[in-house]
């Protein structure tokens, strides 16, 4: 972060980009008491139950970094649901990206219309870092993804939010994308597409009566996705997303 600080100082840096799990939340197997002027910050759980913290000093630091000049992006392999219930948590960005950067989000001017987010307090905040705002999706990068992912589905965050299991189920679903994930299922696996749009995860974990060298099979290139796919190992997991969203292109 410091060198971030200096080279922002120097005009050298316009923008960072930053992942989620294992950068900014963790997850330890003891949540770690703060310390003062440090709090940590309890993340709403994952839909697998995966509960992460942040420390008040990560978001402290972030929005020291925007404060300088640059525009701070996140990008997150989560599901778009997961991401609308931790946002009042997460570090307040220029950008967010969801689902491996299938999806794309801008804060807006407050608008009881919109999907509203209210910031959780932190240790270090100031009123301009609690002020809530509104959140609406990149239209065009959306339609240019549903050539892949064909439509959407549910398009209301506030619904998508409180009901992500509403997104259209497997056999509904129309595109590349969701053609593939219904091949990988007549393999045997078993995938995860509650509340994703733009991507769909195969988790080892969820697996039934599989070995490690099936599971393997989806890595090693022996089972390659479609032309127009592309696949990223996110926390023992593999996803699946349009090639030209994933992590890798940001």
């Amino acid at each position: 972060m410091e060198n971030v600080f200096r080279l922002g100082e120097e005009k050298e840096i316009l923008a960072v980009f930053s992942d989620l799990d294992g950068t900014l939340v963790h997850y330890p197997k003891k949540i770690p008491k703060g310390e003062r002027g440090n709090a940590i910050l309890k993340v709403p759980p994952s839909a697998t139950g995966m509960r992460g913290v942040i420390s008040s000093k990560t978001l402290s630091l972030i929005q020291d970094i925007r404060k300088k000049g640059a525009k701070f992006v996140l990008v997150s392999g989560m599901r778009t649901s997961t991401f609308l219930n931790r946002l009042p948590y997460l570090p307040r960005a220029d950008a967010y990206c969801t689902e491996g950067g299938g999806r794309i989000f801008y804060p807006v001017e407050q608008d009881e219309k919109d999907f509203v987010v209210q910031p959780e307090k932190y240790d270090g905040c100031t009123p301009e870092d609690l002020e809530p705002f509104s959140l609406v999706e990149d239209m065009e990068w959306r339609r240019e993804m549903e050539t892949i992912t064909g439509k959407y589905g549910l398009s209301d965050l506030k619904e998508l939010a409180a009901n992500p299991s509403k997104v259209p189920p497997l056999n509904e679903r129309d595109g590349l994308l969701w053609d593939y994930a219904r091949l990988l299922t007549s393999k045997g696996y078993k995938i995860d597409a509650t509340g994703y749009s733009a991507c769909f995860r195969v988790n080892y974990k969820h697996q039934e009566k599989m070995t490690k060298a099936e599971f393997a099979a989806l890595t090693n290139g022996e089972i390659k996705p479609f032309d127009g796919l592309g696949s990223s190992i996110n926390l023992s997991c593999v996803d699946f997303f349009p090639v030209s969203s994933g992590k890798k292109n940001w």
